[in-house]
């Protein structure tokens, strides 16, 4: 199966060594295999509360990543599969590292078992393809549950990232990076947001920082195109639904950006 260039850029976004990433409602899972292919964490969650999706990616996961035993998934307990070997050990292991392990949880994301993980893993959890104001009640949901464990997030909404953005900086998240895509004409901002900023991290801006500052001559239009989009959209709403500082704030960073890069347009 192809795999798009928004869970392309996600996976390139995921630097270092985790604990554990939870892929939670990616494209059924094919975000996660590549994270299992390359050893990106020690444990790889897939979340999603569909049973008959899930069902399948587990025999998809069973065929391509058989060695891969989850210490987690109750359809790997011995007293229910006799072809586990009962003497093995399913515990999670701190220094397990010749195999990344896989686990499947059909359940909302909103109730993620952190708990059965130690408060010292290092822990990513990737929600993309939902919309905006559903990943906000998603994030507020497991920041209220596990409001002392450090954690990371990369986040990719179909719409609403204004409110997204807002929502994000009101929770006290910091910004770790983030990008602008298009794939297929539509436009995704990603975000890589934790729950400690980095020591040089930043604010997250309604509009966005990080992702206009590495535009070249290239990607210029690409980012004109976007925000010219977005003014037209809040621009298009019924009078009695327009907000007038959504419009102001995106305007102004359209101004900032043709002010910064107008060595670009002279050329």
């Amino acid at each position: 199966m192809k795999i798009s260039q928004r869970l392309q850029q996600i996976n390139s976004m995921i630097s270092g060594h985790y604990d554990h990433i939870w892929d939670c409602c990616c494209d059924h899972g094919l975000l996660g295999m590549l994270l299992l292919e390359r050893s990106a964490a020690r444990h790889v969650h897939f979340v999603d509360c569909v049973p008959s999706l899930m069902q399948a990616l587990e025999l998809r996961l069973q065929r391509f990543f058989p060695a891969d035993i989850s210490g987690l998934n109750p359809n790997l307990d011995p007293d229910l599969n006799p072809e586990i070997d009962p003497h093995l050990n399913l515990d999670i292991d701190p220094n397990l590292s010749c195999h990344t392990q896989w686990q499947v949880h059909c359940l909302d994301v909103a109730a993620l078992p952190l708990v059965q993980t130690s408060d010292k893993d290092k822990q990513l959890i990737i929600i993309a393809g939902v919309g905006g104001e559903l990943l906000v009640d998603l994030v507020k949901a497991i920041l209220a549950q596990h409001p002392q464990r450090h954690l990371e997030f990369i986040l990719c909404p179909v719409h609403h990232n204004y409110y997204v953005r807002q929502s994000l900086s009101a929770l006290g998240l910091g910004l770790k990076s983030e990008h602008l895509l298009e794939e297929n004409q539509r436009f995704y901002e990603i975000l890589h947001v934790s729950t400690t900023a980095a020591p040089n991290g930043l604010p997250i801006s309604a509009t966005g920082s990080l992702m206009w500052q590495t535009l070249d001559e290239a990607s210029l239009p690409r980012a004109q195109r976007y925000l010219s989009q977005v003014i037209g959209h809040y621009q298009r709403m019924p009078t009695h639904k327009q907000t007038p500082e959504i419009i102001d704030a995106y305007q102004q960073q359209l101004a900032q950006l043709l002010s910064e890069h107008s060595e670009f347009e002279c050329s």
